[in-house]
């Protein structure tokens, strides 16, 4: 196909191209954008024999949409938030309370659980910055977290 042919054809397909865009993505300016690139994957293709090119160019144009439309990020509507009674927020409580108990403990298994809940280090590298075994680690943990489960258990609620 020489660049008058291209042309010709482009000018007939190019309102349908845009209308089937502009439905799928609900933005002009996006919808744009996907026809351009379906015209130069179309120019392209130029060279290769192809029976119907409208009916080839529709696909590249929903198949392009779909993915545009896929990747972009979640969003929600700010007429679906409601700032004027915002939930209680019990987690922050519990938080604070955890974190004053983890407060309380010895300073080796502070460290210990901190770097294994807080920072996602592994036993054995816990066990290599301390100096330490990996079984010592674990065993420290454990009581670290069965001092804290006690102790959260036993004080009252705020």
């Amino acid at each position: 196909m020489n660049s008058d042919t291209f042309k010709t054809e482009v000018r007939a397909l190019r309102p349908r191209l845009l209308a089937t865009a502009r439905r799928i993505m609900g933005d002009d300016e996006e919808a744009e954008d996907v026809v351009q690139d379906v015209l130069l994957r179309l120019w392209q293709l130029r060279d290769e024999p192809i029976r119907n090119v409208g009916n080839l160019a529709q696909a590249i144009v929903r198949n392009l949409c779909i993915d545009k439309v896929r990747r972009r990020p979640p969003t929600v509507s700010i007429h679906d938030i409601d700032l004027a009674d915002p939930p209680p927020d019990h987690n922050e409580e519990q938080l604070d309370r955890m974190l004053a108990l983890v407060g309380q403990l010895p300073t080796l298994q502070q460290t210990i659980l901190r770097l294994r809940h807080m920072e996602g280090m592994t036993m054995k590298e816990i066990a290599e910055l301390m100096g330490t075994t990996e079984q010592a680690v674990r065993q420290s943990l454990s009581r670290a977290r069965r001092t804290i489960l006690q102790q959260y258990n036993i004080t009252p609620s705020l």
